[in-house]
């Protein structure tokens, strides 16, 4: 078991998972900044800080993709490790610890940040923790600087609060072995058989087995530090306002695109209801009971400076977009708080063509505009604000800043590829022109490799990928059933370097990652 002196109650018994998260980017947080209103503008060398990093696979990407220089923490030595050797293949030149929130306070050697990031962290902290992390934010987020923070939330919370409690009684209490597991499982079959035996609480909330079976279907890494920490703080939005409120830090708005679209989200009445209510943050606490929020991503600035109509327009028009799909591939059907909503097709359809077209170069919302004359700019714009909400497309950073940090994309991606033909915990590359990252899938990024040591078409790229797939006694998995023979695993392959060379590839030449 893993020492509790330095570990505070947080589950390390085992290391976290390996995802990658665009809200940390500052990139994209800047323009979920700008759909709002608010200046959101970069020193000339921008410094960065992320609290908690987990593996520290976005800090990596975002360190290697973003001008300026980053700074980040994970008290698990093992991720810390990690996320320096991620660091180092880079070259970014980021500085990574280990220190306790409490030891990163006390450091004499920080800069004033442009932004800090604490994505999952928050809830899983104690309430010392939380007012060290706005002690911190008062001291080191510069005038104008922002911070985003995500957290578990109510009302959304409300029903299934007590079965995480349990979850996490029964592993403190009964932990079923030191394999983590056996003592996740143990903790849900502690759980299941509890409400099998028909609790009076299960009338209250009849949605508590269905909800369990859905968290029973996660991986076991993430549930065991989701749910078996000691600290589990769920909040409402306006508590955490108020705990951030000595940092002179106010709430800006939230980093979901997808929210700014009310009519996606809300009911008429609800709309006409909100509307009706002119404090901001009454208002944005009352809009989590009509869509009963359960996790907030959130923006807050330090001195936030509001455009004008005129100004937040200009910036938006000067604004890149890319397209991150085969524009074919994408459906017209979005899932938001409000349930699946259909995409006008003669809005999108055309939006998606002009998007992947001159081989899904980056474009301006000007010159989006401007391609297509049967829409009103304000379609345009709101039609983006979807695909970039949905994952479709993403705004991306001036070409001067993609051409600074191209080379260290470049070091880390190859360091990620080379990385791939052993392991498949990584499925994410560095962009460039992102600022960030984008999902890229363990056999896509061996395509990838076998391209950059020469192998010029889709049936080398299968083969390469299949001679490192074979050689580790591994075999595909198509339609949930294993491909035994070579023949078939290689003509699977075959099918995906392909459809990789005409769907995929345009895409990730446009971002700079191929």
């Amino acid at each position: 078991m893993s020492s509790t002196v330095w570990n505070e109650g947080y589950f390390t018994d085992a290391t976290y998972t390996y995802g990658y998260y665009r809200e940390i980017n500052p990139v994209f947080q800047r323009f979920c900044l700008l759909l709002r209103g608010f200046a959101a503008q970069e020193s000339s060398t921008p410094q960065h800080c992320e609290l908690g990093f987990g593996q520290g696979v976005s800090f990596s990407i975002h360190a290697a993709a973003n001008p300026g220089h980053y700074v980040g923490t994970d008290f698990n030595p093992t991720h810390a490790a990690h996320a320096n050797q991620l660091v180092q293949a880079s070259g970014s030149g980021a500085r990574v610890w280990d220190d306790s929130f409490e030891q990163l306070l006390e450091r004499t050697d920080l800069p004033q940040f442009d932004s800090i990031s604490l994505h999952g962290i928050w809830t899983w902290i104690s309430l010392d923790n939380q007012k060290i992390v706005t002690e911190f934010a008062r001291r080191h987020l510069k005038p104008g600087g922002y911070l985003y923070v995500s957290y578990n939330c109510f009302p959304g919370w409300s029903p299934a609060y007590p079965l995480r409690q349990l979850f996490a009684l029964h592993d403190r209490y009964i932990p079923g072995g030191s394999d983590v597991t056996a003592r996740v499982d143990s903790a849900m079959k502690f759980s299941q058989d509890l409400l099998a035996a028909g609790p009076a609480y299960l009338k209250a909330v009849p949605s508590l087995p269905e909800r369990l079976k859905q968290i029973v279907k996660q991986n076991r890494h993430y549930l065991a530090h989701e749910y078996l920490n000691h600290e589990w703080n769920c909040m409402y939005f306006s508590d955490v306002v108020e705990a951030l409120g000595p940092a002179k830090l106010d709430y800006a708005c939230t980093a979901v695109p997808l929210d700014i679209v009310e009519s996606v989200n809300l009911t008429a009445e609800a709309r006409t209801f909100l509307a009706s209510i002119a404090h901001p943050i009454l208002r944005e606490q009352a809009r989590d009971y009509f869509i009963n929020q359960q996790f907030r991503k959130d923006l807050y600035m330090r001195g936030p400076i509001t455009l004008s109509p005129a100004q937040r327009r200009h910036q938006l028009l000067q604004t890149r977009f890319v397209l991150l799909k085969h524009a074919p591939d994408v459906p017209l059907k979005v899932n938001t708080a409000g349930g699946e909503a259909t995409l006008q097709e003669s809005v999108y359809r055309p939006l998606l063509d002009a998007l992947a077209g001159q081989q899904h170069a980056p474009k301006t919302l000007r010159d989006l505009v401007a391609a297509l004359p049967g829409l009103a700019e304000p379609q345009v714009l709101e039609a983006l604000i979807v695909l970039v909400g949905t994952g479709v497309a993403a705004p991306c950073q001036t070409d001067a800043a993609a051409r600074q940090v191209h080379k260290r994309c470049d070091q880390l991606n190859r360091h990620l590829m080379e990385r791939a033909q052993y392991s498949n915990d990584i499925d994410a590359l560095a962009s460039p022109v992102l600022g960030g990252g984008v999902a890229v899938g363990r056999f896509h990024q061996l395509f990838l490799l076998a391209r950059a040591l020469g192998r010029k078409n889709p049936p080398e790229w299968a083969q390469h990928a299949w001679q490192i797939i074979e050689s580790q006694g591994q075999r595909l998995l198509k339609d949930a059933k294993t491909l035994e023979t070579p023949e078939e695993n290689l003509a699977e392959l075959n099918q995906q370097a392909a459809d990789f060379a005409v769907k995929n590839l345009p895409v990730l030449k446009a971002l700079q990652v191929a």
